[in-house]
C-alpha cells in the first residue's frame, strides 16, 4: 500500500488512481510499504514539508520498503541508506523530468492562450533551452509563433543552432518565458514595458528587486503541471512509481 503525504491537487488525483491511503494525518499511516513524499521532501529534522508529520514517526508504525521524493536531503538518503529502504528521486530520472517539463510547456501555451491575442501574433524569448525550454520551443513552432531562445551555455547555444532556431537579441520582443533557475547579471532596463513569465525554480531567473525598481511586469508561475492538469500530472507519476512498486 503507498503511503500519500498530502501535497497539491495532483496528489488527490494519483490517490485515486492506485490503492493508497493520502492524509495529513500520521494516525492515517498504517500498513503502508512504500511512501510518497511532497516533491521537496523533508527537512534536516525529517519534518516532512508541507506537513505537520515527521517522517521518523511513519517509519516507526510502518514497514517502508520504498521512498518516492522530487530531491533528497543528504538527511533523506542516509536515512534510506541506514535502513536499507528503496530511495527514488523523481526529478533526477530523465524520463520523468522530460514528460513533466512537456506539461509545464503545454500549461504555459494555456497560459498565453487566455490573452486577447492569438499566440502566432505575440513574439516570445524562451530563456534556456534545458527540458522546459526544449518542449515549449517545439510547441511554439507549431503554432507558428515567432519565438527565439536565449542560449544559457556554449552547449545550448549549439543545440538552438542545430534545431534551427534562432538566437535571441532582445531588440522585438512582447513577452520572455525564463526556464533557467538562477538569478542572471542581466540589464533590466531591456525588459521594461514587458512581461515576464517565470516558470524556473527557485532562485529564479531575476532579481524581484531589480525587477520592481524597473516597473517590470512579472509573474512567477510554480507547479504548473498540477495546476494545468492534475489528472495528466498525476498519471506522469503513477506510470513511473509502478515500477518500483
Amino acid at each position: 500500500m503507498l503511503g500519500i503525504i498530502k501535497g497539491d491537487i495532483r496528489y488527490e488525483a494519483l490517490s485515486r488512481m492506485v490503492p493508497s491511503i493520502i492524509s495529513n494525518e500520521l494516525s492515517d499511516f498504517l500498513d503502508i510499504d512504500s511512501l510518497l513524499l511532497p516533491f521537496n521532501g523533508i527537512d534536516e529534522y525529517y519534518n516532512i514539508k508541507q506537513s505537520n508529520i515527521n517522517l521518523l514517526d511513519i517509519l516507526k508504525q510502518n514497514d517502508i520498503k520504498m521512498i518516492f521524493v522530487g530531491n533528497a536531503n543528504n538527511k533523506l538518503k542516509e536515512l534510506c541508506l541506514a535502513k536499507k529502504i528503496g530511495l527514488i528521486e523523481l526529478l533526477k530520472a530523465p524520463e520523468f523530468v522530460m514528460e513533466n517539463a512537456r506539461l509545464t510547456a503545454m500549461g504555459v501555451i494555456y497560459y498565453l492562450g487566455q490573452k486577447n491575442i492569438a499566440i502566432s501574433d505575440l513574439k516570445i524569448i524562451i530563456l534556456g533551452y534545458g527540458n522546459i525550454g526544449y518542449a515549449l520551443a517545439e510547441l511554439l513552432k507549431a503554432y507558428r509563433c515567432k519565438f527565439s531562445i536565449y542560449a544559457n551555455t556554449i552547449e545550448e547555444a549549439k543545440f538552438i543552432r542545430l534545431q534551427g532556431y534562432t538566437l535571441a537579441d532582445f531588440k522585438d520582443f512582447d513577452i520572455v518565458v525564463n526556464t533557467i533557475p538562477k538569478n542572471l547579471d542581466w540589464d533590466y532596463s531591456i525588459f521594461k514595458d514587458k512581461q515576464i513569465i517565470d516558470v524556473a525554480s527557485a532562485p529564479y531567473g531575476f532579481d524581484i528587486d531589480k525587477i520592481y525598481e524597473v516597473g517590470i511586469k512579472y509573474e512567477i508561475i510554480s507547479a504548473i503541471p498540477s495546476k494545468f492538469a492534475p489528472t495528466s500530472a498525476a498519471k506522469i507519476i503513477k506510470n513511473y512509481i509502478e515500477k518500483y512498486l
